[in-house]
């Protein structure tokens, strides 16, 4: 086994297809693992040049855990961007800022998700695929995460845009608005 650590920078997206044709496929740490986070980012920068990433709503003191998340601006480095993938357990996406597993609040296409106290709950079990796409449990008719069409809202800053977030029939959602990297992953090979 190959194990490979890097640091991907926002402007690479073109880095999972050229793992795929070398047979790596991203991988997380192990079940339990402490780090400092990982963004969970749109593979297609699509309207916003420095790309869609998964996020709280608000910003600093006007933070609002307890609204679904939504895809952002990138903003690297920042607590309501910044996941632990499979901690604390399997399948569990967690922000170590706050303490809370992402959970999906229902399993029906436009379900949203939102970030809640980690618990055994079939809602917060996420499995990434080597396609890029994060479904809630397994099989082949698991939802997954995507974004909403259409063009980024504005939302203050010189090119921060925003685009709503939701659990999504995968066969019938385009690639573009369904398909994440999560730079900073460790990257495995058998």
């Amino acid at each position: 086994m190959v194990i490979l650590n890097f640091k991907v920078l926002r402007k690479s997206c073109f880095i999972l297809p050229v793992l795929g044709a070398m047979g790596l496929a991203l991988a997380s740490a192990p079940a339990g693992a402490q780090s400092s986070g990982t963004l969970i980012q749109l593979i297609d920068p699509l309207d916003e040049p420095e790309f869609y990433c998964i996020d709280i709503p608000g910003f600093r003191h006007n933070l609002r855990l307890d609204r679904p998340l939504m895809t952002h601006t990138c903003k690297p480095g920042a607590d309501d961007q910044m996941f632990t993938l499979d901690h604390p357990a399997k399948g569990q996406l967690f922000m170590a800022a706050y303490k809370l597993c992402l959970e999906a609040d229902g399993t029906a296409p436009g379900s949203s998700v939102s970030m809640k106290k980690c618990s055994d709950k079939p809602g917060q079990r996420f499995v990434r695929n080597a396609q890029g796409e994060i479904r809630l449990g397994a099989g082949p008719g698991a939802p997954c995460l995507a974004m909403a069409p259409g063009k980024g809202e504005p939302t203050g800053g010189p090119s921060h845009l925003r685009r709503p977030l939701a659990l999504q029939e995968c066969t019938a959602t385009r690639p573009s608005l369904k398909k994440w990297i999560t730079p900073g992953a460790r990257v495995l090979s058998d």
